[in-house]
């Protein structure tokens, strides 16, 4: 129906921003809360890892539990990855938060296409795929930009997090109002 349709571009709206912009000013992230360089930039490296390690768990789990249970467990995770980002300054805890992190990062990724050939079939998979992921990367090209931007205005990322969070929860809002 055009109401899941426009909610699903919603959603991806609201949530590519943050896969965009975490990977892209993480490592920033890591060097002001006092990691050296080299320590930050594993920080990508356990966000990678975790995130390919979501993209077969939740592909796995997404075919059993159904696409609108794997997004919402999805953007539960992400919104308390990015809360908890917003108040991390341990190096280990922030490990455990990026590992979280990444796992519904690649989570993400991987529901939103069965759940699209849940809800419209795969007759025009394609285009209304295509589409629904257009409006995800309208968001995702506004999110590192408006972090950098944050970070520069403010000399901290927390109002960046907390603009992520409050979009993730308004994307897991919007999740629960699917059929």
């Amino acid at each position: 129906t055009s109401r899941v349709f426009w909610t699903l571009c919603a959603i991806q709206f609201l949530f590519f921003p943050s896969m965009m912009t975490v990977p892209m000013h993480l490592a920033v992230h890591g060097t002001d809360l006092g990691m050296s360089t080299t320590k930050a930039a594993t920080l990508l490296s356990v966000l990678g890892a975790s995130s390919i390690a979501g993209r077969l768990a939740v592909g796995t789990l997404s075919d059993r539990i159904g696409g609108k249970r794997a997004f919402i467990m999805c953007f539960s995770v992400l919104l308390g990855s990015l809360i908890a980002f917003t108040g991390i300054t341990s190096h280990g805890l922030l490990y455990v938060a990026v590992a979280c992190y990444g796992f519904c990062h690649g989570g993400l990724f991987t529901v939103v296409s069965p759940i699209v050939a849940e809800y419209f079939g795969m007759r025009a998979h394609g285009s209304i795929f295509g589409s629904i992921l257009f409006f995800g990367t309208i968001g995702g090209a506004i999110g590192p930009i408006a972090a950098g931007w944050i970070f520069d205005t403010t000399d901290s990322y927390r109002l960046a997090f907390m603009t992520l969070a409050t979009f993730a929860g308004l994307g897991l809002a919007l999740v629960l109002t699917l059929p």
